[in-house]
């Protein structure tokens, strides 16, 4: 009888043991599990984007004010209306500064009044020199024919005398060649200082009535009814202060609002993955609750730098299955593009693979004690594994790793 009750305390003390010491989860901590199973598994790549009209009528500084000739670099913006609001044809969306076209048209009117002033003195300068040359033309034919008088009648004359005639009427006539060459030189450099004045006088007149035009279109209209929304440049967002340049010309925009897409840029490292076509998840941080489905319509060939952010990307754009009126540009979005997906397929937890030695196994139940599994793993996700090899639906594995690993039987894949 004491026997017995010897062996049946020494069970229980085992059994207590066993409970207290609970083998299977020694060094495995809180032994979470986590369940295979079976559906449908995607890749997915996460970005931020923006919603844009792919249409839009542009609302940008006058045309006039892109004319080199102006030679206006930028002009700020002194007013511009609520963003959102909406206008008609010809409504004030917009004022420009007129300090800088002033100033401009002031020491425009002061080159002009110049050039006028040089061009008026050089026309009568030319006039008197051209005059004052004609008579010395004259005067030099008259001696010219004095000269011959007196050779025809030095005749009669002695040889040096004669000869002495004929020497004064050849000077007569280089005299006089030469008045005619100086009145030819006289009157081109004229005509040259006259012509280059007058060109400047055309220039600055020209120049002046660009800046009254624009002086008069600084009041910046609607060029069509819509809902205003105001540009960008360089990833900065036009607003009162803001200048605006023939290299920055628009100010806002009119957008079509039925034809609103969602534009993100991809990081070079997952360029690759994709493609046009796919599917894209758009959630509108301003309608967390509703999911928007569309495609990828336009990937760009070349890469350049994410606004705000010191890296590469190529900008895609997304074509939204189904417009809805609640959709605005300008919109933040969190786009989630399915780069690939597999339905029927078996899946994990990427936290229960392990890897040793490039064999990928899992850690399971085995009675008392635990066995390192291996698998065989495919398709990889944020989240899971799928697995070709080595597991079945509705098996429960472990996410945490023992400290003895390594002395745990691994069982591998035939």
């Amino acid at each position: 009888m004491n026997k017995k009750i010897a062996i049946v305390v020494a069970c229980i003390s085992i059994l207590t043991i066993v409970i207290i010491w609970q083998p299977w989860k020694q060094e495995s901590g809180s032994n979470k599990k986590a369940i295979v199973k079976r559906g449908l598994i995607e890749t997915t790549v996460e970005t931020t984007g923006e919603l844009k009209a792919e249409k839009a009528v542009d609302i940008t500084i006058p045309r006039i004010a892109l004319n080199r000739m102006i030679d206006i670099w930028e002009l700020k913006i002194l007013s511009l209306v609520e963003e959102g609001k909406i206008v008609k044809k010809g409504d004030e969306v917009a004022k420009l500064d007129p300090t800088e076209v002033e100033e401009r048209l002031r020491s425009t009117t002061d080159e002009l009044n110049q050039y006028q002033t040089h061009l008026e003195d050089a026309k009568i300068d030319s006039s008197l020199t051209l005059s004052a040359q004609r008579e010395t033309i004259q005067k030099k034919v008259d001696q010219l024919n004095d000269a011959k008088i007196s050779v025809e009648q030095s005749t009669y004359e002695s040889s040096a005398v004669q000869r002495q005639s004929q020497i004064e009427l050849e000077k007569s006539e280089r005299a006089l060649a030469k008045a005619h060459r100086d009145l030819i030189t006289k009157t081109i450099r004229h005509k040259t200082k006259i012509s280059r004045n007058e060109r400047s006088v055309k220039y600055y007149s020209e120049k002046k009535k660009l800046l009254e035009l624009l002086r008069k279109e600084l009041k910046i209209k609607s060029p069509s009814n819509g809902m205003v929304i105001y540009g960008s440049s360089y990833g900065r967002k036009v607003k009162v202060g803001s200048r605006v340049s023939r290299w920055r010309p628009q100010i806002a925009t009119l957008p079509d609002l039925n034809s609103i897409i969602s534009e993100m840029f991809v990081k070079e490292i997952d360029i690759a993955k994709i493609k046009v076509g796919q599917t894209v998840k758009i959630s509108i941080d301003a309608f967390p609750k509703k999911i928007f489905n569309g495609q990828i319509s336009s990937i760009a060939n070349i890469g350049q730098e994410i606004p705000g952010e010191f890296q590469n990307g190529f900008k895609v754009s997304v074509t939204l299955d189904e417009y809805k009126e609640e959709l605005l540009p300008r919109m933040t979005s969190s786009n989630t593009i399915i780069t690939n997906s597999i339905e029927d397929v078996l899946y994990v937890d990427k936290k229960a693979v392990f890897s040793a030695d490039s064999i990928n196994f899992v850690l399971m139940n085995n009675g008392w004690s635990f066995v390192r599994k291996e698998v065989s793993i495919a398709l990889e996700t944020e989240e899971h594994f799928q697995i070709i090899e080595g597991l079945n639906e509705n098996d429960e594995v472990l996410l945490n790793l023992p400290d003895n690993a390594d002395e745990i039987e691994l069982i591998q894949l035939n």
